[in-house]
């Protein structure tokens, strides 16, 4: 139950981000793309070790392995994301409302 909660808080700071930056003119849907499928990977990453048999004595290292590359990917992509910059293609941009 306790992941429902955090689906909806996550859900909720999604949409606040998306209003956020619409209404600043930095929106875009080609970013938005490439973040949901980075998330998916992130989730595939996280979820492969789930697949192999858990009665192994590897599979906590495994598991743990699969955390730390996931963080670290997380880790980058939040650097990378911070660094990009939107077109100087002013005809581009909505009226303001």
């Amino acid at each position: 139950m306790f992941w429902l909660g955090f689906l909806v808080l996550i859900l909720i700071m999604a949409v606040a981000g998306m209003r956020k930056a619409q209404r600043a003119g930095a929106w875009s849907w080609s970013k938005f793309a490439l973040t949901l499928g980075f998330m998916a990977v992130i989730c595939a990453i996280i979820t492969a070790p789930l697949l192999m048999n858990t009665n192994s004595s590897y599979f906590w290292w495994v598991y743990g392995a699969a955390w730390v590359v996931a963080l670290g990917l997380m880790v980058c992509f939040i650097i990378w994301a911070r660094h990009w910059k939107l077109p100087a293609n002013k005809s581009n941009q909505q009226p303001p409302r």
